[in-house]
């Protein structure tokens, strides 16, 4: 015998002497037969001083639906139906490495309860999505099959998809529709679409949203500059077949060159990396504040852009030293990193926040500002601008001050050298938010 009710925004399951009760907020949804009703929720496993984050997917049946569950009865949406292709990357590496565990406590079982048919592929190597978006998404999305391609992780993968299908220079029949299921440190994308940390918020996504074109960036380089790999140990080539001639990478999240760019290339070590998203503010204090005792840097170039309001004017900023510098398409760049207050993601606006040599305490409260709402950008050190183009000439000696990031990937420019951002016009991949 079982009984259930609803009580305080919780409800409550008794079978025999075991009552068992979740928070409304923990359950996903339910799936409803003639002769019962599943509930799907999740709640905490394992010990909480272990891994405080950690939660699995659960089911109990009832014989009869509460009312104040019938609004989340649910079923499987049109993007993970059987004419669709479903794919689920682990990137093993991203953030602290807990993306195999979100797959076993909640992916796989959810997909198992609504009999969905998919392919899993771990990561092995920083080449393995590459290769899976070559060989598998690229070549059904040129065939015109419907594709979901579920992310586990962070901002990486989606950039390393994005990367192949508009380096390949050809208009795809059927756009891949892509789900994050956050799991890396920063995940800018994911937290400017609403999602936090966890699987529930990424799950209800999969199950409840509906695609939308990923806007992108193109950023072209100098020749002769390198992607940084291995830990900042190697340079490597950013087109293996194009050597003499300038070359490009798209992004869907952020180009940045001073501070932020440092602090990225800086914290990129597997030993920053157990710090989680401690590691941006860690690196940051060791540019702002070096053990050596020198002031921190000045980052030296000519900046010109386009603005939306005149796309066809060139403004050249007069200001040639610099401390932070960043374009992006997205509103955050942290769950509460607001980098850019009041720009939509997925509209396509391009912000560009700037701000010139100051004190590190200086630097630190406007970064902090940013941790409150955005209100770094009410400030008059800070440029805020909507742009179409921007153009950086670089003006620095040492290779290190001319490290610009392009959603998470690192590349330094060649002395002298330049790097042109602007938007690109086709949109060959969806985002289910």
């Amino acid at each position: 015998m079982s009984t259930v009710n609803v009580v305080d925004n919780t409800l409550q399951y008794s079978h025999g002497d075991v009552t068992t009760v979740i928070k409304l907020e923990d359950i996903l949804c339910v799936s409803s037969n003639p002769s019962s009703h599943n509930v799907l929720f999740f709640c905490a496993e394992g010990d909480p001083k272990d891994d405080p984050e950690r939660v699995r997917l659960k089911k109990i049946e009832l014989e009869s639906l509460p009312t104040e569950l019938v609004p989340l009865k649910a079923s499987v949406p049109s993007h993970l139906n059987k004419e669709t292709a479903v794919h689920v990357v682990i990137s093993t590496g991203s953030g602290t490495g807990k993306a195999k565990t979100v797959y076993q406590d909640a992916i796989q079982p959810f997909l198992t309860h609504l009999g969905v048919e998919y392919s899993v592929h771990e990561t092995e190597d920083p080449e393995t999505i590459p290769h899976l978006a070559r060989t598998h998404f690229l070549e059904q999305a040129h065939r015109g099959i419907p594709q979901t391609v579920i992310l586990l992780s962070g901002d990486g993968g989606l950039v390393d998809i994005l990367d192949v299908f508009y380096r390949s220079n050809t208009t795809v029949k059927v756009p891949p529709n892509l789900v994050l299921i956050p799991c890396g440190t920063g995940n800018a994308m994911a937290s400017s679409i609403g999602l936090r940390s966890g699987p529930l918020p990424g799950l209800s996504t999969l199950l409840r949203g509906s695609p939308s074109p990923v806007p992108v960036f193109a950023a072209e380089f100098s020749p002769g500059s390198q992607l940084v790999a291995d830990e900042g140990r190697l340079l490597v080539p950013i087109d293996q077949s194009n050597e003499t001639m300038s070359h490009t990478l798209w992004g869907a999240v952020v180009a940045s060159w001073g501070l932020h760019a440092a602090l990225v290339a800086d914290s990129d070590t597997a030993e920053y990396r157990k710090f989680g998203v401690e590691r941006f503010k860690m690196a940051a204090n060791e540019l702002l504040y070096p053990s050596d005792g020198a002031p921190c840097h000045r980052f030296t170039g000519k900046i010109t852009m386009t603005t939306s309001e005149s796309p066809e004017q060139t403004h050249q900023l007069e200001e040639l030293e610099h401390m932070y510098a960043v374009a992006t398409l997205v509103p955050r760049l942290e769950k509460e990193f607001l980098i850019s207050p009041g720009l939509e993601p997925l509209s396509g606006q391009m912000k560009f926040i700037r701000f010139g040599p100051m004190s590190p305490e200086d630097a630190m409260q406007l970064m902090t500002l940013a941790y409150q709402g955005g209100q770094h950008v009410q400030q008059s050190t800070v440029t805020y601008a909507d742009i179409e183009r921007l153009r950086i000439d670089f003006q620095e000696d040492e290779a290190r001050w001319r490290r610009v990031c392009i959603d998470g990937k690192i590349v330094v420019v060649e002395k002298d050298g330049w790097v042109e951002l602007r938007k690109e016009p086709r949109r060959s991949l969806n985002l289910i938010h």
